[in-house]
């Protein structure tokens, strides 16, 4: 398409320059607008071409009204309309103006060829002449531009006095053109000097900014590394503290081995610390840019921690915003570093309470944005003081939390902690980071489940405000409770209603006999024991509640923890089977009736017993699956099948990175707007499961472990991406 204006330098490629030269151009071209109208009726009133030609009078005037009034619509609608398309509101004013100068020069033509060179003829010429003077400086900086629009305002009128048989308007048409010539250099210069000049303040200050950021990095390099230092020295004397404590035993004979082995741990961490420090310091750390799942990269690593974290009294929940998308493109590996090592630290830096992590996406442009995580601390066993007697809570730190800030640096970001008064500590961390998909799509969540109910029962508000939002935008009408003995009362109220909650969702906490004795007795109800439990539980806690008086029957339903967003839909997608007709598994269900259209999957393993395997747990569903055994062939498969899935088997590709780069690359060749899930499949559970999210894998699947099926999940993809299609 033809552009009037091309950006060919750093100033003409700032955003911020840019605005400000549209925006003195608007701001000059309105004042003209309206005037200039105006000018062209006061030079016509009451004179002899109006007499005479009245039709055409009406034409011309109708005409310039109308593009008055089109060209007004950008002027005075700049705010609004600049932001969403900078490049598109510029070319279409200038598409306008050009309208308008090739009418103005209509309007010159037909009085100058109608009246010769007298009556009202020379006093429209003159004001043309001061017309396009004054424009010449609001235009100059679009010079391409403002060359076609003198051309096209000026030179018909020139050309036309030329046919009038009079002298005189000989000698106009000759000045005008003269005008023109000597306007248009004029123009150029100023064109050339107003960039130039801009081009010289740029350089100054991004000269100066360079300055103040090494300056400032200095600054902050020395600063990193006094910490470093402090952090190094404190790690050290509590590993040779432990290391002492572990030989008092050798004295009396015995070994403790599990401190030996701890402290050994403890050097291996202090080892690769001091390492990735001094790559940090040194810039001779690379960050790796791969696409992968920021959400279910982030829900993995909160649930390394929420075992241990719970035995301790301390429940740690996430809280992902609709902003952040599904897949980003960056160092995943290093981001799970910094995450790991804020939540270890907030942890630590509490004895009982709540933990939230928080996660948003602010997009800056449109594939690029800033990650903002917040791990926030709320400690239970802090009393409550008088405002006087706040004492600021004393955040943890340690050797791991200096190399957190070096990689957050280099991701053009930061780590801040700040102290909640009379609760605890928020660790802040923020990032830049690329959305993968050309159209940036979120983790879309339909509301499939308009018209059912749920009744929430938890009684810190926190979590209740999270979850709430989270089932809402499920479709649930939402009850909130916070004691389980009116809880029951609520349900049993809504029977005698005839508006029945259908299933409940609640947290299981070690130690806890209040939710085991709500189970118990809404198992035996006679009223609610149809009614679905859903209860959030870590896997761990799961062995052990039939032991904690739990029912296990056919309407007690697990949630892993952390409970986000996904997890919540796909266990209730489970319980009410979402074929929503009947009461009969899926794979009783005609194969015509689950999909109409025929699904390509690609199975990629060098075993033959991972495709059998892999068949049989997908029995019934509707779908061609292809094995791949050689890697080489993946490019090929993937683009003549167009796959709707992809399944990688972990156990015999330990490398699986490479496949998954190899498909998200042909994918990112091609252009796609949404890519396909690529899901992590192993015969047990292994190794490969801890660093599954970080090489890029949408979802892993242990398909030794009777909790999470691959037939559930793989159902839940397959709806996700469909939902994605229709829209």
């Amino acid at each position: 398409m033809f552009n009037f204006f091309l950006p060919s330098s750093k100033v003409q490629k700032d955003r911020s320059i840019m605005r400000e030269t549209d925006s003195r151009m608007a701001k000059y071209s309105r004042r003209g607008l309206i005037f200039n109208f105006c000018a062209y009726l006061i030079c016509l009133v009451g004179g002899r071409f109006v007499d005479e030609n009245r039709d055409l009078t009406i034409t011309l005037t109708i005409g310039l009204l109308f593009i008055t009034i089109v060209r007004g619509f950008f002027l005075f609608r700049f705010d609004q309309l600049y932001p969403r398309a900078p490049q598109r509101w510029r070319q279409s004013y200038f598409i306008a103006t050009l309208l308008g100068a090739f009418w103005w020069a209509v309007i010159l033509v037909s009085i100058t060829l109608k009246l010769g060179m007298q009556n009202e003829a020379p006093l429209l010429w003159l004001y043309t002449v001061v017309f396009f003077s004054t424009t010449a400086h609001a235009f100059a900086p679009y010079q391409k531009f403002l060359s076609y629009y003198q051309f096209v305002g000026i030179v018909p009128a020139a050309i036309s006095a030329l046919f009038v048989d009079n002298l005189t308007a000989y000698l106009y048409g000759i000045l005008m053109l003269v005008f023109y010539f000597v306007l248009a250099h004029q123009c150029r210069l100023i064109s050339e000097n107003y960039w130039e000049r801009l081009e010289a303040a740029y350089a100054l200050a991004r000269k100066t900014q360079s300055m103040e950021v090494e300056k400032r990095d200095t600054r902050a390099s020395a600063q990193l590394n006094r910490e470093f230092l402090t952090y190094l020295r404190n790690d050290l004397h509590g590993i040779f503290v432990q290391s002492a404590e572990a030989l008092k035993g050798l004295d009396e004979g015995s070994v403790n081995r599990m401190a030996f082995r701890q402290c050994e741990r403890d050097f291996k961490h202090v080892f690769l610390n001091v390492s990735d420090f001094n790559s940090v310091l040194n810039k001779e750390l690379k960050l790796a840019n791969k696409v992968f799942n920021i959400r279910h990269e982030l829900q993995h690593i909160v649930a390394e921690y929420i075992d241990d974290a719970e035995a301790n009294g301390i429940r740690i929940e996430t809280a992902l915003s609709p902003t952040l998308p599904m897949r980003l493109k960056g160092d995943a590996s290093r981001l799970a570093q910094i995450i790991r090592t804020l939540l270890s630290l907030s942890i630590q830096s509490i004895e009982k309470g709540v933990i939230l992590v928080e996660v948003e996406f602010l997009r800056e442009y449109e594939n690029a944005g800033e990650l903002y995580i917040n791990i926030s601390s709320f400690d239970a066993t802090l009393k409550k003081r008088l405002l006087s007697e706040n004492i600021p809570q004393q955040a943890k730190v340690n050797l791991a939390l200096a190399v957190a800030k070096g990689l957050s640096d280099m991701m053009n970001g930061g780590i801040e902690i700040s102290d909640i008064p009379n609760e605890g500590i928020l660790y802040r961390f923020d990032a830049k980071f690329d959305v993968a998909e050309q159209a940036g799509h979120l983790d879309f969540h339909k509301n499939s489940f308009t018209g059912r109910s749920v009744m929430l029962i938890e009684s810190d508000r926190r979590i209740v405000d999270i979850k709430r939002r989270e089932l809402t935008a499920l479709g649930f009408d939402v009850y909130t409770e916070g004691q389980f003995k009116r809880a029951l009362q609520q349900l049993s109220q809504s029977y005698k209603d005839s508006r029945p909650i259908e299933s409940v969702l609640f947290y299981y906490e070690e130690g806890q006999t209040e939710a085991s004795e709500f189970s118990h007795a809404m198992a035996t109800h006679p009223e609610l024991r149809n009614t679905h439990q859903l209860v959030v539980a870590t896997d761990r806690q799961q062995k052990l509640m039939l032991n904690q008086g739990f029912t296990d029957n056919a309407y007690l339903h697990y949630v892993n923890k952390p409970a986000g967003l996904f997890e919540l839909e796909s266990t209730f997608k489970e319980v009410y089977a979402i074929l929503d007709e009947a009461e009969i598994s899926i794979e009783d269900v005609p194969v015509e009736a689950l999909n109409v259209e025929r699904k390509e999957m690609l199975l990629i393993s060098r075993r033959e017993n991972a495709e059998v395997r892999v068949r049989e747990t997908l029995e019934g569903l509707n779908f061609e699956l292809t094995i791949i055994s050689k890697e080489s062939k993946i490019p090929a498969a993937v683009k003549a099948k167009n796959p709707a899935m992809a399944l990688v088997d972990c156990d015999e590709e330990p490398n699986f990175i490479r496949i998954v780069d190899a498909i998200r690359a042909i994918e990112t060749e091609e252009k796609a707007e949404f890519y396909i899930p690529i899901i992590g499949i192993s015969s047990s559970s292994s190794e490969s499961e801890s660093t599954a999210y970080e090489l890029g894998v949408d979802d892993f699947i242990d398909m030794s472990n009777t909790k999470k099926h691959l037939r559930s999940v793989v159902e839940n993809w397959l709806a996700l991406t469909n939902d994605i299609d229709d829209q």
